[in-house]
C-alpha cells in the first residue's frame, strides 16, 4: 500500500537548509562591521555552513537506517535549534569563532531536511510519480529562501543581526512539530548500519554508481548558483549599489517567480517527455541568463536587469534539473538512504568548492556572472555523462 507524505511537512522539510542558509545574508555587511572583519571572513559563515551542509548528508543515512526516519530527523532539526541558540550567544559575548563553529553545527542540523525528503519521497513514490512529487517540493525553494532572506533584512534593519538566529531557533520548532506527524517509513531497523565496515561497504558502492555521481554533479550545479547567489549578491547589491538590507532582502522577493513558474511548468512536462530532454532545456535556459547577467553586469546596467531578471531566468531553468537529476540518481541506488545520502553529498559538496572559489577573487560585479557561465560549462559535461550511450538506465522507461 502506497504511504501518502503530508506535502506541506515536505515543503518545509526540503527548504529546511536552505532557509538556514540565506536567512542571515542580508546582515553579513553588518555582521563583517560587529566583528571587525573583511568580507572575505564574514563569507566563512556561508562556507562553513555549506561544508556541514554537505557532510551531514553522509551522516542521516546509517542513522535512519539504524534508528528509523522520524529519530533521524529529530536527531538534525534539535541540532539545528541548539546551534541558533549558539549563533546568538555568539553575539552576545562577541566571539566570531564561535558563530563559525555554531554555523557548521546548524548546517549538520538542518542539512537533515534536504536528505529526508530525498529519502522518503523515493521509498514511498514510485520514479515517475516521485519526480511530479520533487519538482512541486521545488517550490519551496521559491518561497520559504526568497521569504527568509526578505524577513533577515528586515529583521537585520531593526531589530540586529541576532534576530535572525532567532528566528531561524523558531522555525525549527515549528519543523519539529510537523515532523512529528509523518509517517515511519523504515520497517526493518538495521542494526549494523552504524559500523565502520559496514558503512565503509555501503557508501563504496554507492561511490561506484555513476549515474548516482553524475546526477549528483548536475543537482550540485543548479543548486551552486543559489549558493553563489546568497554569497556575492549581497555585497554587490549594498556595498556597490548602495541598497539596503531591507531593501536588498524585498528585491529577492523577485528571482523566486522564476522557481515558482519552472516548479509548475516542470511537473506537468515530466508527465510527458523523457527526463533527458527536459534536463538539456534546464541546462539551455540557465546558460541563457547566465548569459544576460553577464552582458548586463559589463554594459553597468541598472542592478535591476543586470542581477535579480536574470535570476529569474536561472531559476527557472534550474527547476528542471532538480527533480528530474535526483529521479534519475536515486532510481539507480538499491538503499535509497544511502543513495539519497551519497547523492546530497556530492550536490552540496560541489556547491562548497564553488563557494569557496569566491574567496580566491577580487568581489566585482563581473564574478557572479562568470562563476554561472563556469556552471554551465560543468552541467554539459556532467549530462554527456549521465546520458552515455552505454548508460543502462532508460531514461524513457520511466514515462
Amino acid at each position: 500500500m502506497q504511504i501518502k507524505l503530508p506535502f506541506f511537512t515536505l515543503l518545509l522539510l526540503i527548504s529546511f537548509a536552505s532557509v538556514n542558509a540565506v536567512l542571515f545574508t542580508p546582515a553579513l555587511p553588518d555582521i563583517a562591521h560587529f566583528f571587525s572583519i573583511g568580507e572575505d571572513a564574514a563569507q566563512q559563515t556561508i562556507t562553513l555552513f555549506l561544508v556541514g551542509y554537505a557532510l551531514g548528508q553522509l551522516i542521516y543515512g546509517p542513522i535512519a537506517n539504524r534508528f528509523g526516519r522520524k529519530p533521524a530527523l529529530y536527531a538534525g532539526i534539535s541540532l539545528q535549534i541548539v546551534s541558533s541558540v549558539l549563533c546568538v550567544l555568539a553575539g552576545i559575548i562577541h566571539q566570531y569563532w564561535l558563530l563559525v563553529i555554531a554555523r557548521f553545527l546548524l548546517a549538520l542540523g538542518s542539512g537533515v531536511g534536504l536528505k529526508m525528503t530525498f529519502t522518503l519521497v523515493n521509498e514511498c513514490y514510485e520514479p515517475k510519480t516521485a519526480s511530479e512529487k520533487i519538482s512541486y517540493l521545488l517550490l519551496a525553494f521559491a518561497i520559504t529562501p526568497a521569504l527568509g532572506v526578505a524577513l533577515g533584512g528586515l529583521l537585520n534593519t531593526y531589530y540586529g543581526w541576532m534576530s535572525c538566529f532567532c528566528a531561524g531557533a523558531f522555525y525549527g520548532l515549528i519543523v519539529l512539530f510537523f515532523a512529528t506527524r509523518l509517517p515511519e517509513t523504515q520497517s526493518t531497523l538495521n542494526l549494523n548500519a552504524l559500523k565502520i565496515r559496514h558503512l565503509l561497504t555501503d557508501y563504496s558502492n554507492q561511490f561506484k554508481n555513476k549515474q548516482l555521481i553524475a546526477g549528483g554533479l548536475l543537482m550540485g550545479s543548479a543548486t551552486s548558483f543559489v549558493y553563489a547567489f546568497a554569497t556575492i549578491a549581497p555585497f554587490i547589491a549594498i556595498n556597490v549599489f548602495g541598497l539596503t538590507s531591507a531593501e536588498y532582502g524585498m528585491a529577492n522577493l523577485i528571482p523566486p517567480f522564476g522557481l515558482i513558474l519552472g516548479s509548475i511548468i516542470g511537473a506537468r512536462l515530466s508527465k510527458k517527455y523523457d527526463l533527458e530532454s527536459i534536463i538539456r532545456a534546464g541546462v539551455i535556459i540557465i546558460s541563457f541568463g547566465a548569459i544576460i547577467m553577464f552582458i548586463a553586469m559589463l554594459t553597468q546596467r541598472h542592478l535591476m536587469f543586470s542581477l535579480f531578471l536574470p535570476m529569474i531566468i536561472i531559476y527557472f531553468g534550474s527547476c528542471f534539473i532538480q527533480a528530474n537529476a535526483s529521479t534519475i540518481a536515486i532510481s539507480n541506488a538499491s538503499d535509497k538512504a544511502h543513495g539519497s545520502a551519497v547523492m546530497s553529498f556530492i550536490n552540496m559538496g560541489l556547491a562548497t568548492c564553488v563557494v569557496l572559489s569566491t574567496g580566491l577573487f577580487s568581489m566585482t560585479t563581473l564574478l557572479l556572472p562568470s562563476i554561472y557561465i563556469m556552471l554551465c560549462f560543468i552541467m554539459v559535461g556532467c549530462l554527456k555523462l549521465l546520458m552515455r550511450k552505454n548508460n543502462p538506465l532508460n531514461l524513457r522507461a520511466y514515462h
